[in-house]
């Protein structure tokens, strides 16, 4: 009987461990057939999380089934076609446990599957910070449930004001001004002018904030901040920064300024959550601290990566949970497995930023890194190429071309 593999997630890092993995494995040394690769997920989908603030603010003129199932196709992949012929077994199950004691994993469908080598790379859930009324009454923006529900709801929310024929004025706020709620708070101007001309009001009554707890947007430097907050004025969308979020009842929102100390009252008909992520529920020790080979600590034949791992570089500072390092994990996590099996030597994790692309709205991007900060046309066709990129690893490139030109055109708004 074949020794298991085990690949929990099959997001960014997972996904790309179980593909690399089985690529390696294509060989089949006599040592390599002892095992087999299982990746294991709740969805059969892989979804491009890059996206989803382009689901929430898609515009349609009638939102249908078959617009939603487009909206979901422009940005899922199914896991089954993306490992294609590699040699890697999908299995669609939910995990229930993690018994790395006894070296099991307990599934609802499947019972428990014990395991040689595990991959934990699970991502991670919306963390509310138990703020009274969040976690009730906001919109969250991180799965693709999310972001079509939020979809819904911002185009319900006008067709019902247009059945009452309500004039009054409405208040949009974004809680986090991180990429996400920067991305999203930007591309949601564009939509609200489009919805106008659908349900027919004057654009000028919505008003649109972001708010940022930290005294800066995005998290990567002062001039992207700048830069932000230089489109937030151009796009009329108001901002504040180094203030907390208190309390939200779903039709008001409660801010503490961290700086003055002043407590602000404000309305707020919809708020979306983007501030902050906590560790998937199934891991109750929480984040999983590992060493320089992406293994956990402590626990040999383990390995973690993407939103479940606690990694360091070489300076002693945490590494950023974003998709680019989740690929990087992957690559490094299948080949130490795999030399952890044939007696190859391991490779270190040395993160490389290859710099951040934000979307500011439509065609506006900017790129940064190391503190250098462009912004235009040129970022936005840089990351129309890394998508084709990214795509073209699971599609045939011709495939993954259309795809990407083809959900640009779904998700326009202006």
């Amino acid at each position: 009987m074949k020794k298991n593999i085990v690949i929990l997630g099959g997001g960014f890092c997972g996904l790309g461990v179980a593909r690399r993995l089985g690529k390696k494995f294509a060989g089949s040394s006599a040592k390599e057939k002892e095992y087999q690769i299982i990746l294991i997920d709740k969805e059969t989908v892989h979804v491009y999380t890059s996206d989803l603030y382009e689901i929430s603010t898609a515009y349609n003129r009638e939102i249908t089934s078959a617009c939603l199932t487009a909206l979901e196709d422009s940005v899922c992949i199914n896991i089954g076609e993306a490992l294609g012929k590699i040699k890697v077994n999908f299995m669609h199950d939910k995990i229930t446990e993690i018994d790395t004691r006894k070296k099991r994993i307990h599934l609802t469908r499947n019972g428990q599957l014990p395991y040689e080598y595990l991959v934990i790379a699970l991502g991670s859930n919306t963390n509310y910070y138990s703020i009274p009324g969040l976690e009730e009454n906001a919109m969250p923006l991180k799965k693709l449930k999310d972001a079509m529900a939020l979809h819904c709801e911002i185009d319900q929310f006008f067709r019902i004001r247009k059945e009452m024929k309500s004039n009054d004025p409405v208040h949009f706020v974004t809680g986090g001004g991180g990429a996400t709620g920067v991305e999203f708070t930007c591309k949601l101007k564009g939509y609200i002018e489009k919805l106008s001309e659908k349900y027919e009001f004057d654009p000028k009554i919505v008003d649109i904030s972001i708010i940022q707890a930290g005294p800066e947007f995005i998290g990567i430097g002062e001039k992207p901040s700048r830069i932000a907050i230089k489109r937030f004025n151009d796009l009329g969308i108001k901002y504040r920064i180094n203030t907390f979020i208190k309390k939200y009842d779903g039709k008001s929102i409660t801010l503490k300024d961290e700086k003055t100390g002043e407590t602000i009252l404000r309305p707020a008909d919809i708020l979306i959550w983007t501030g902050g992520i906590k560790v998937n529920p199934l891991l109750k020790d929480g984040e999983l601290e590992v060493n320089s080979n992406l293994e956990c600590k402590n626990n040999p034949g383990v390995y973690a990566g993407g939103d479940n791992a606690i990694i360091y570089d070489g300076k002693g500072s945490p590494v950023p949970k974003i998709g680019q390092l989740a690929v990087q994990e992957a690559g490094i996590i299948a080949h130490n497995i795999r030399a952890d099996i044939t007696g190859g030597k391991r490779k270190t994790f040395h993160p490389l930023i290859k710099g951040y692309i934000i979307p500011l709205g439509e065609t506006n991007y900017m790129y940064s890194k190391n503190g250098f900060a462009i912004t235009g046309i040129i970022p936005f066709l840089l990351r129309r190429l890394l998508d084709i990129y990214y795509f073209s690893r699971y599609m045939p490139l011709g495939t993954a071309i259309f795809r990407i030109f083809h959900k640009t055109k779904i998700f326009k708004t202006q």
